[in-house]
């Protein structure tokens, strides 16, 4: 019996302990791009953005999506990709009303990824 308890409680510590360290890294990689792209943001609202700014956020995504494709739904990164691409192009052809608009999808995007898989209470019912 006592095993069984003593088995129960270290799983359980276990399994808190992943939830917490996934919080923590989805945080942290989701956070540099997201910086990225706000700095996109203030660059396109004055309408100095350029191919090269949208390109390098475009970069900091793509070596951060190799690592979250573990812990992130395809489907979720699959739209980033979509609008990110979207702004990438309307940056490129000077259209900085679209690019906005994408790339303040993206940070919207960016802010609730790490909501979703926080350790919370509304997460888990």
């Amino acid at each position: 019996m006592v095993k069984t308890i003593l088995s129960i409680v270290i799983s359980f510590s276990i399994l808190i302990g992943i939830c917490i360290f996934e919080s923590i890294f989805i945080h942290k990689t989701i956070n540099s791009v997201e910086t990225a792209l706000i700095q996109l943001e203030t660059k396109t609202k004055m309408q100095t953005a350029t191919k090269a700014d949208a390109l390098k956020v475009n970069e900091e995504w793509q070596n951060k999506k190799r690592i979250l494709h573990i812990f992130v739904p395809h489907n979720d990164i699959g739209y980033i990709d979509y609008w990110l691409g979207e702004a990438i192009s309307y940056i490129e052809s000077k259209n900085f009303d679209h690019a906005l608009s994408k790339v303040q999808v993206l940070i919207s995007i960016f802010n609730q990824i790490p909501e979703v898989y926080s350790l919370s209470l509304q997460n888990i019912f």
